[in-house]
């Protein structure tokens, strides 16, 4: 028996530690030598303590020594030291339920968790098309932070108050979800599941360790499976949790059964699918023809994961033909057919032509065709060759052509015969009451219509219909009014008193008018071809009238003079006369003789003057809107011409002379029919 030489406890022969305090007990043959070997000095030292040094040192030769530092006694050992009958205890056995011990301590310090508990698997697809996935029976991130926060606030579960026991509750009903005890918000659950943790804190944490996700906000915890396609109902699928355990340990945990099999259930059989069945949409058409619309309504029972498309909605037509497709949103082959899920059920097509089908548009209600250019009438401004057209003029249209339809004219001013205009018609309203307008429309919706000018459009009057006009019924009235205004103007007046007057000359006052007789109509007519150019008037009708009077002079008692009423801006259309507008003169002028007329009247800046019936041309023959100046006829020039077509103011005076004398011979008076001769008739100055 020996003594322990760190304790002091008894060691029986061939321990090799103390059963005390766990110390290395030596040999009693090392125990002698090591004595031995303490007690020598060291080889070149000295028992005085000086150094000799007439011999060399020896310090690498040996070691010396460190004090043993003494070591904690073992609170197990010296339990059983102080307990008497554990003392008789053999060590080897004490040993070994050391060891026991500190086993049991390690394996029961982490929570084992069976790994198949953590996960919840899912079946989707059609049968034999199966898949499966498998994620951690979780509820979303969200919900931990707000857990987490919750269980932050108290040191122990039990002390949670009914608010936060209400925010949990309020939490998992939420999500409507069923989770794994392990990850659950319930304070209940969490202090029954996780009997390894030594407070909430640790619960926390421990819960945080299952639920850690990757820089990809996936979790480290996932589920492996030897095949996750096209199964069928009863397979098995082999189950491989991927974790790291070493990360688990060091948060007290172990996971177990990592390692299993599932079987494959609740695949349902595939519904075949016509996306075209009226059940599942209804396609029809509404409208007038060649403006309908189609409409493509789902129903109830349509899947919600698909939808329809189409290449032509609007603007129908009875036989048109338009494409519709249905597409779904996850559209997935399986051999020869193909499938989508929707609403946890699978629809099968045979093919993929199915999900296309060409529909024949039908029912549109059919347009009556109206000819809104029949019988049309215009609102002309001026005439040929300066016409314009304002306007259609709908006075006696059609009431609902008038209502539903705009009209617009293009290329309608300044037109001569011959000339073409465009008439353009718009019907913004004319399908509402079942028509539509004859004819081809263009892209804007347009039916166009070109018209061309011609006789019976208003016109300027001209030489040809100069006097035609002036006689005519429709100037009768006024002419008539303006002849006897010259008359009244004449009656008790000297030449000198006259208004408007040229060159006229007789003695005395007039008492009677012996005659009044229409000599000739003259037409002037401007010679500018651009209407922008025009001064005043376009044209003016003259009617040339020879006079003869009776004066109370008593020595010559007669006079001759002309006079003239002249017309501006005279048109005519449909076989009647009329001027362009209500302002437009009527005027009177008097003139002494034809050379007086001429030189005022036929040598007009601008104009060129016919008389009426005569061969010469009155009016420009082309428009040229470009030409902004015209050649003028100067008065020289038409006193030449006046003196070669026309008789002379000189052989006009010797006439008068000769019939005064005449009218002197007589001893009675003469009436002035007799004393009348024929005057020669003047041609225009051309």
């Amino acid at each position: 028996m020996r003594i322990c030489a760190t304790c002091g406890a008894q060691i029986e022969d061939g321990m090799k530690f103390c059963g005390g305090c766990g110390s290395v007990v030596a040999d009693a043959a090392d125990a002698a030598q090591a004595a031995v070997g303490s007690a020598d000095p060291q080889a070149g030292a000295f028992p005085n303590g000086t150094a000799n040094y007439g011999q060399t040192q020896q310090y690498n030769n040996f070691q010396q020594a460190a004090p043993a530092v003494p070591k904690k006694p073992n609170p197990l050992i010296m339990k059983i030291k102080k307990d008497p009958k554990l003392a008789f205890i053999p060590l080897a056995g004490i040993v070994a339920i050391v060891v026991a011990i500190i086993v049991i301590v390690n394996v029961t310090k982490y929570q084992k968790i069976d790994a198949k508990e953590l996960f919840n698997f899912e079946f989707e697809g059609l049968n034999n098309y199966g898949t499966v996935t498998g994620d951690l029976n979780a509820y979303p991130s969200y919900v931990y932070k707000e857990s987490d926060t919750a269980l932050a606030l108290k040191n122990n579960l039990k002390e949670i108050n009914e608010d936060l026991e209400d925010l949990l509750e309020d939490m998992d009903t939420t999500d409507n979800k069923e989770v794994s005890p392990y990850l659950s918000v319930d304070p209940a659950v969490l202090e029954k599941t996780w009997t390894k943790a030594k407070d909430t804190k640790e619960i926390v944490s421990m819960r945080k360790a299952l639920l850690k996700t990757n820089s990809k906000d996936k979790y480290l915890i996932k589920a492996k499976f030897d095949k996750d396609k096209n199964l069928k109902n009863g397979d098995k699928v082999k189950v491989t949790i991927d974790y790291d355990a070493d990360y688990l340990k060091e948060n007290k945990i172990k996971l177990t059964n990592t390692e299993f099999t599932i079987e494959v259930k609740n695949l349902e059989e595939g519904i075949e699918f016509d996306p075209f069945d009226e059940k599942f949409v209804k396609v029809t058409f509404e409208g007038l023809d060649g403006e309908g619309r189609m409409n493509v309504e789902t129903t109830s029972d349509t899947p919600d994961d698909i939808y329809y498309d189409y290449d032509y909605y609007s603007n129908l037509s009875n036989g048109d033909k338009v494409t519709v497709t249905c597409k779904a949103y996850d559209l997935k082959s399986a051999g020869d057919a193909f499938y989508f899920e929707s609403g946890k059920k699978c629809y099968v097509l045979k093919s993929k032509d199915d999900l296309t089908k060409e529909i024949e548009v039908s029912g549109l209600t059919e347009l009556k065709e109206i000819d809104v250019f029949e019988n049309i009438a215009f609102v002309y401004d001026r005439g040929t060759p300066f016409l314009k057209v304002k306007d259609v003029d709908n006075d006696n249209m059609d009431k609902m052509v008038v209502d539903n339809v705009n009209f617009y004219i293009e290329n309608g001013d300044s037109l001569k015969p011959g000339d073409k205009f465009t008439v353009k018609a718009y019907s913004y309203s004319l399908k509402s009451e079942g028509y539509k307008i004859k004819g081809e429309m263009d892209s804007d919706g347009y039916v166009v219509k070109e018209f061309t000018v011609d006789d019976k459009m208003p016109a300027y009057v001209t030489a040809d219909n100069a006097k035609e006009a002036y006689q005519s019924a429709d100037f009768k009235d006024i002419i008539s009014d303006e002849e006897t205004d010259i008359k009244t103007r004449l009656q008790g007046n000297s030449a000198s008193w006259l208004s408007n007057a040229t060159n006229v000359s007789y003695k005395g006052q007039v008492e009677k008018v012996d005659s009044m007789a229409l000599k000739d109509v003259y037409v002037a007519f401007t010679s500018k071809n651009n209407y922008n150019n025009v001064s005043g008037y376009v044209n003016r009708v003259y009617g040339l009238y020879e006079i003869k009077v009776k004066t109370d002079d008593e020595e010559e008692s007669s006079g001759s003079l002309l006079a003239v009423v002249y017309l501006d801006n005279v048109l005519t259309a449909d076989g009647k006369f009329y001027q362009s507008s209500s302002w437009d003169d009527i005027k009177i002028a008097f003139y002494g003789s034809m050379n007086d007329f001429n030189k005022e009247v036929v040598g007009k800046e601008g104009y060129t003057v016919t008389k009426s019936g005569s061969s010469g041309s009155s009016a420009p023959e082309e428009s040229k809107p470009e030409e902004t100046t015209t050649t003028t006829t100067t008065a020289k020039e038409e006193e030449s011409k006046a003196e070669e077509t026309t008789t002379t103011a000189k052989e006009e005076d010797k006439k008068e002379e000769k019939k005064d004398e005449d009218s002197k011979a007589e001893e009675t008076t003469t009436t002035a029919k007799e004393e009348e001769k024929p005057a020669e008739e003047t041609e225009k100055a051309s």
